[in-house]
């Protein structure tokens, strides 16, 4: 009995070291590759498998240039041979001039003398507006006020019928618009429209950093609207040009 227990374990042992030691065969490679080629085909690439695809130019696509005709070479034929004298042609007459017939000289025509051509009148030319710059009573009768950093002045341009526009500049250079008539085309910039302060205004986000570009206000009597909006300049100018519209205010 104890033989035959002895026996039957050493057949299952030796079974079992036949099964480890045995090589697996690897599963079939072309049935996980074509499943892995369907999943990558059911699913729309991305922006970046996208941008990283190369840029591959269409093939050149050469048009056969037509083959000209071979030129046939047409076969000259020989004059027949003369087997007498050549006939001769009959001379030309002599040709008769008829007498020349004398006609009397035309009278000279007075010819007028050229006269300059009146000088044109100068056109009218349009005066362009005058540029005044506005003094501290002149300021302080507008219908806004704004604090002017030293150096800055408010000059007037442009005006119209019903309306006004100043600028506010140091030097030649503009940095901010201020519209003062009864509709004015607000807003000229495109960004968030934010009201507060009793105006409404327009915010735009760059680079993470607010910037307030125009202002409108609204007065119940004439000029109906005040509109201040920023020039397009850069750096320490720009955050300047923002500073003044937003110490605009109506009166």
């Amino acid at each position: 009995m104890k033989k035959t227990v002895l026996t039957a374990a050493a057949v299952l042992l030796a079974g079992a070291a036949h099964a480890q030691t045995a090589p697996q065969s690897p599963p079939a490679s072309g049935s996980s590759a074509s499943n892995l080629t369907r999943d990558l085909n059911s699913r729309p690439p991305t922006i970046e498998e996208y941008l990283a695809r190369p840029m591959t130019p269409p093939a050149p696509t050469t048009t056969p240039r037509p083959t000209a005709p071979a030129a046939t070479a047409t076969p000259r034929t020989a004059p027949p041979a003369s087997t007498g004298p050549a006939p001769r042609r009959p001379a030309p007459a002599p040709a008769t001039t008829a007498p020349a017939t004398t006609r009397p000289a035309a009278p000279p025509t007075e010819v007028p003398a050229a006269r300059p051509a009146p000088t044109p009148a100068p056109a009218p030319s349009a005066a362009a507006p005058a540029v005044t710059v506005l003094d501290a009573a002149a300021r302080a009768a507008l219908p806004f006020r704004a604090e002017l950093p030293p150096g800055f002045e408010i000059v007037t341009g442009r005006p119209g019928p019903d309306f006004r526009i100043y600028t506010i500049r140091r030097g030649a250079k503009s940095f901010a618009m201020v519209y003062a008539g009864p509709a004015s085309q607000f807003p000229i910039y495109s960004g968030q429209m934010v009201e507060a302060g009793g105006r409404a205004s327009v915010v735009s986000t760059e680079n993470g950093v607010r910037h307030a570009l125009e202002h409108l206000f609204q007065r119940p009597d004439a000029p109906r609207e005040i509109h201040v909006w920023t020039m397009s300049l850069d750096g320490a100018d720009r955050a300047m040009a923002e500073q003044i519209a937003q110490s605009v205010d109506v009166r």
